[in-house]
């Protein structure tokens, strides 16, 4: 079944699980779901995703990247 959620939501965020990948939450924006997956990816280590409304992986984050990231600051 397709929540109204899914079919506004332009991006979703999925974490890495043991199963494979699980949805967690979606965005309108690509840039506020980059944030959104980043935070999470901060606060947890696991590696997340962002998935685009056409199934396009866009990016994948791993806390490594992250401290990558910060670290060039």
């Amino acid at each position: 079944m397709i929540s109204s959620e899914d079919v506004f939501a332009m991006y979703t965020i999925e974490r890495l699980a043991d199963q494979g990948w699980t949805k967690e939450i979606t965005c309108n924006t690509e840039f506020k779901a980059f944030i959104n997956a980043r935070t999470k990816c901060m606060a947890t280590g696991r590696i997340y995703r962002v998935i685009s409304s056409d199934r396009t992986v866009v990016c994948v984050i791993t806390l490594d990247d992250c401290k990558r990231q910060l670290l060039a600051r």
